[in-house]
């Protein structure tokens, strides 16, 4: 693809600095505090992982064993891809160097958040670096600053513990391999992302199609060459797993990331909606008013079919995969690097809004999909900054800035719960969104 004439000013050097230096300042001081409630289940991970990663899910058994893990008064189970289980157990391995009790401390939960911050790094040097000569300076540096200093971002990883850095970031990185011509290092980077939480999965169709119209004329080669890079990279991360023996064992925890019982984990989405209504029509013995203006809970698939509605979850299912089939029939002609980023961005949002199960940590990887798309061409930038507020929102309303720094905007403030009302706001940012990928995609579809 021709590189094309700088359209965005170039950032000065000292403000190139000045940012950077911001927000290593920011993450230092958010790193010792306690994170959400999920940092201690990675804590307890990184305390098994510490001594034998491969063996979290548990090995062997038949039915294979499951395993369960114990650390200081936490207990409980994994379900997460096996790179990611890597991860903390090294931060858990350093830690046992340094503290041989493996008690709880700042330290520890440092340790935790450190694989994202790193994540984080390592995005904003390759910019910083290749996507220079990827682009141009003047467009890599508005994306690595506009990750870099992003306050989804910040919340998600520095305060929140979040594991969502590693896998974003390696799937933000390879839709920037397949728009240099690099579909070997796309894939490696895909599955890399995949293998540290599933949710990867919904931007890997993008990813490709832009992998194969970077050269129209080896399309083959390069879907040859990005399955190679996959895997390879996937042989890498799972191959320790088979050889522990522990492979049924993965495969069983692996499929129970969708068993959770809840129609929205406090994302603010359709299903949010559908709770707030639910639960609305389930409490009218207290009056209309009190019923619409009760703060809003999550609520369970069980309790919904209870009360007499159909199984949410082919449905959320059935609306998300025929969102994103629509979404990259639409844009399978595109050609520009900053519009697949788009389509990418719009299809973890799709993901977001309609699927089943969504937490409020799940826009996440939509942000530096956008970030890339808002880098290359301005007129992605409103979308970019949409929903990165409404990332940030969706995390910081529910969990602050950490346990012990709860929300400073109180849900109540608005008398019906703030949640509901941005809930609706993301309905109208989603069609908008959705208006937006159909005008760019009207003149390529035949």
């Amino acid at each position: 693809m021709a590189r094309s004439r700088a359209l965005t000013p170039r950032v000065s050097r000292a403000w190139l600095w000045t940012g950077l230096l911001a927000g290593v300042l920011v993450r230092a001081w958010l790193l010792p505090l306690p994170g959400s409630p999920d940092v201690g289940s990675w804590k307890a991970w990184s305390f098994a992982g510490a001594t034998d990663p491969t063996a979290l899910y548990g090995v062997g058994g038949d039915p294979p064993i499951r395993r369960l893990i114990h650390w200081q008064q936490i207990e409980g189970t994994t379900e997460y891809p096996p790179l990611a289980l890597y991860e903390v157990g090294l931060m858990g391995r350093i830690y046992r160097s340094l503290r041989t009790t493996f008690d709880d401390s700042p330290l520890l939960t440092a340790l935790i958040k450190m694989p994202g911050i790193l994540a984080e790094l390592a995005f904003v040097l390759c910019l910083l670096f290749w996507g220079r000569r990827v682009w141009d300076p003047a467009r890599a540096e508005w994306i690595a600053l506009a990750v870099w200093l992003n306050p989804a971002i910040v919340i998600n990883g520095a305060a929140l513990g979040y594991l969502d850095a590693q896998m974003a970031m390696p799937a933000a990185l390879a839709l920037v391999a397949a728009g240099a011509g690099r579909p070997g290092v796309a894939g490696a980077l895909l599955a890399a992302a995949i293998l540290t939480k599933a949710q990867a999965l919904f931007v890997a169709p993008v990813v490709v199609l832009a992998a194969l119209a970077y050269d129209i004329a080896r399309r083959r080669q390069a879907f040859v060459a990005c399955l190679a890079g996959g895997a390879v990279a996937s042989a890498a991360i799972l191959l320790p797993i088979a050889l522990r023996g522990a492979w049924p064992n993965m495969i069983q925890a692996v499929s129970r990331l969708a068993a959770h019982d809840m129609l929205s984990g406090n994302a603010l989405n359709l299903w949010w909606l559908v709770t707030w209504v639910v639960r609305a029509l389930d409490a009218l013995r207290f009056g209309w008013v009190q019923a619409f203006t009760f703060p809003v809970r999550i609520l369970g698939i069980g309790r919904f079919m209870e009360v007499g509605y159909p199984n949410p979850k082919p449905i959320g299912t059935a609306m998300v995969i025929a969102a994103l089939a629509w979404a990259l029939w639409r844009a399978r002609r595109l050609r520009a690097v900053a519009d697949w980023a788009f389509v990418g961005g719009w299809c973890v949002f799709a993901y977001f809004m309609l699927g089943i199960q969504v937490h409020e940590n799940h826009l996440y990887l939509a942000v530096p999909f956008l970030a890339i798309a808002a880098g290359l061409t301005a007129s992605y930038r409103p979308a970019f900054w949409a929903i990165s507020l409404a990332t940030a929102f969706n995390m910081y309303i529910f969990y602050g800035l950490s346990e012990g720094r709860p929300p400073v905007i109180g849900r109540m403030w608005t008398g019906v719960d703030l949640t509901v009302l941005v809930a609706l706001v993301n309905v109208v940012l989603f069609v908008v969104m959705t208006k937006a990928l159909v005008h760019k995609t009207s003149g390529v579809v035949s």
